[in-house]
């Protein structure tokens, strides 16, 4: 009975916290994904896709990635979850558990096939909000690849200007 009990005790706290880290997480890193996508809008031209896209990954864990490309005149994007389909042959590449799965469909991320990534569309309105897309990512970054506050992330955008310009409201 005590074990039970303790199980379930530990269970409960896990699920409280999971939502504070997750929280912290995506206020940490927020401003620069979502800084990173607002150049990228504003550097056009919308109604190309080419090299207009981002890939944020965990630092040093280059298959624990999430990457999103503007597509439709910038009023949605599509964006893929690492699967580990891509990695390096062998024993080298990324296994997700039913854990990592589950929270990436719980993200609406689905995998047609099992040599692509999981892929959603997100729609972002028009003007496009940036933050829709910024707390996508991250979330799945939080939820599926463990990624915690205080981690270090990488970014890659062609077009994303120089980070560090000031964090505020994403121009749109």
């Amino acid at each position: 009975m005590y074990r039970i009990f303790a199980t379930l005790v530990l269970a409960a706290t896990s699920a409280l916290a999971a939502p504070d880290s997750r929280a912290q997480f995506i206020r940490e890193n927020r401003c620069a994904v979502a800084e990173r996508l607002d150049a990228i809008h504003r550097h056009g031209p919308v109604d190309v896709s080419r090299d207009r896209f981002i890939v944020v990954a965990l630092h040093g864990q280059e298959q624990r990635y999430v990457q999103c490309i503007f597509q439709d005149r910038d009023t949605r994007m599509f964006c893929e979850a690492a699967s580990g389909a891509y990695g390096p042959p062998g024993g080298g590449r990324l296994r997700l558990d039913a854990t990592a799965r589950a929270a990436l469909a719980a993200l609406r991320y689905v995998q047609a096939d099992p040599a692509e990534n999981f892929a959603r569309l997100v729609e972002l309105g028009t003007p496009p909000d940036l933050g829709i897309a910024a707390d996508l990512m991250l979330a799945a970054l939080h939820d599926a690849y463990g990624a915690r506050p205080g981690d270090v992330l990488d970014i890659e955008a062609p077009y994303g200007g120089t980070p560090g310009r000031g964090c505020g409201t994403p121009e749109s």
